[in-house]
């Protein structure tokens, strides 16, 4: 049992079923499974306040939630939600802990949950950054053949002077923001290693 929870949980915690907000239509008030849809919310670490709005949900479709059930599958579904060896992965795909383990587990799932979701952001920051470097030297490449175009186009040394110079200050500008993008790139590289190794140490 213990290897299907756990296979269950690494299937939802990579898909896009979780999301912020928990709505349900008309028909799926009237065909719900109260403890299968508390168990898929447990297993998702959704806050109690899902509950809420599914009851809120189903009361406009004039369909009773059954509370009790729903929370007994909620329950389960928490059980396998919040063993500690989740809390990095979860991190580490992006996922969100909204505080809903116990207080004996909280601190060290919290603990590993920032070390893996750190990890997470540092490698979005790198990618991101790597992305407008290419763009910056694709500008810069760019630059470099419009001169070359508009300086063959130009019909006096006077516009040769003036595109020479226009040219000048948009590659020097260009230049600069490489230089800024590439100090930026360092330092976050040298923060997602700081944050590869706290996860490398976690046990």
């Amino acid at each position: 049992m213990t290897s299907r929870f756990s296979r269950v949980l690494f299937i939802l915690l990579s898909s896009a079923l979780v999301s912020a907000c928990a709505t349900m239509s008309p028909e799926e008030c009237k065909l719900a499974n109260w403890h299968d849809v508390g168990l898929r919310d447990g297993l998702e670490g959704k806050s109690i306040s899902v509950l809420d709005a599914r009851t809120k949900d189903c009361a406009e479709a004039k369909v009773p939630v059954d509370a009790k059930t729903y929370l007994s599958g909620r329950e389960l579904g928490l059980k396998t939600f919040c063993r500690v060896e989740n809390a990095l992965p979860l991190g580490l795909n992006g996922g969100s802990y909204e505080g809903v383990c116990p207080p004996w587990v909280d601190q060290e799932f919290r603990w590993r949950f920032q070390i893996g979701h750190a990890v997470y952001e540092g490698r979005n920051e790198v990618s991101r950054l790597d992305g407008r470097i290419a763009s910056a030297e694709r500008r810069l490449s760019a630059s470099k053949h419009d001169e070359e175009k508009r300086l063959r186009e130009a019909k006096t040394d006077e516009d040769r002077k003036r595109i020479r110079r226009e040219i000048d200050e948009q590659q020097h500008r260009l230049r600069e923001e490489l230089s800024d993008l590439d100090r930026q790139l360092r330092r976050a590289r040298d923060e997602l290693r700081n944050a590869e190794g706290a996860m490398y140490g976690v046990r």
